[in-house]
């Protein structure tokens, strides 16, 4: 999951960087007037409501820093969100886990709030009862197969790792159909009176008719750029220079999402250094699609290949400082190396 900037945290905790938007406290004020409650009452539930969202994020936060991601969390109008600030890509397994690692935490306090005897002072009744509705009940409801909540992201981790159907076009078309019952089921209860309950029907039908508008009109760029993937090892086995721009160049005139234009920009790179033309592919890389940036390999094959020894240096030094790789290590060291040689070399003619 990724997100806005995590420059600004409002408060840290275990290490994580948290955000809290004006309209998380504004829609918990909402939701906690909607009985007409005294006004201790509506501050314990935004406190339970804040702490029972925040143990919720905590809970992705976790697992997802268990698996080598740098989690960072946000607490906004729809709810919270955790998202990765660095990390590398996950497993479909590991998906799944950190999905279902924040409603678990929800439904075991959830639980073991509801095992507490009935409370003498009924203040301190209400405030249990809330703690219950919050985690278990939102936690129980955060399972359903509706994206963009955890259930919805755990029955594409699901799909996925089947390997057998389209995760992302299975999952948006499973959120319509149980977005169009939850809705029926709303009706026949009476809860569709409810402008709470049609807000969030309402947001979650656009999210997923958006998604699925979206993913369909990109499917062909998947497809292409699973061609230049596969094609890549023979291109550079045979040295085709020339097959390595022409598929570029037209998947990248073809292109709709950046993710396939930035691919394709560094096959044509590639293509061009095969064809003697290192220049050309600095070039090129610098026309990334915006937000994007070349593999590590490709960006210093093409810096070596145009002979920018101290650009490659540069460059090196900046990803070890991002990233503690010993392969990245060895080739700054490598660089250096031979930087250092031809810095000594004697000139052409020289005595």
């Amino acid at each position: 999951m990724a997100l806005a900037d995590a420059d600004s945290p409002h408060f840290r905790i275990f290490g994580f960087p948290v955000r809290v938007r004006a309209s998380f406290l504004i829609l918990s004020l909402l939701l906690g007037m909607g009985g007409g409650t005294r006004p201790i009452a509506i501050a314990m539930w935004m406190v339970v409501v804040f702490a029972s969202v925040l143990a919720h994020e905590l809970g992705h936060a976790l697992m997802g820093k268990a698996f080598g991601l740098e989690p960072a969390i946000e607490l906004g109008g729809m709810g919270g969100l955790t998202y990765w600030v660095k990390g590398r890509n996950l497993t479909a397994g590991k998906s799944l886990l950190i999905s279902l690692a924040g409603p678990a935490v929800g439904i075991t306090v959830g639980i073991a709030a509801k095992l507490v005897p009935t409370l003498p002072n009924p203040l301190l009744d209400d405030l249990m009862t809330d703690i219950v509705w919050v985690n278990l009940g939102w936690g129980i409801f955060n399972l359903f197969p509706i994206l963009p909540l955890d259930g919805g992201n755990a029955l594409r981790s699901l799909i996925q790792m089947t390997k057998l159907l389209d995760a992302e076009l299975a999952v948006r078309i499973v959120s319509l159909l149980a977005l169009a019952g939850l809705g029926l089921l709303l009706l026949a209860a009476g809860g569709g009176r409810s402008i709470w309950n049609l807000i969030l029907l309402a947001n979650f039908i656009m999210i997923n008719v958006q998604g699925l508008r979206s993913h369909m009109s990109t499917r062909g760029d998947v497809k292409l750029e699973k061609g230049l993937v596969d094609a890549y090892p023979q291109w550079l086995a045979t040295r085709d220079g020339r097959g390595m721009i022409r598929a570029g160049t037209e998947a990248r005139r073809v292109a709709r999402t950046p993710h396939l234009a930035a691919y394709a920009t560094e096959v044509i790179a590639m293509g061009q250094c095969l064809e003697g033309d290192p220049r050309s592919a600095l070039a090129t890389l610098n026309a990334m699609p915006a937000g994007f940036a070349p593999s590590v390999d490709v960006a210093l094959h093409v810096l070596m290949q145009a002979g920018e020894l101290g650009a490659a240096e540069d460059y090196l030094e900046r990803q070890t400082k991002e990233t503690d790789d010993p392969d990245l290590r060895a080739k700054l060291a490598e660089v250096r190396r031979m930087r250092a040689a031809a810095e000594h070399a004697p000139v052409e003619g020289s005595a």
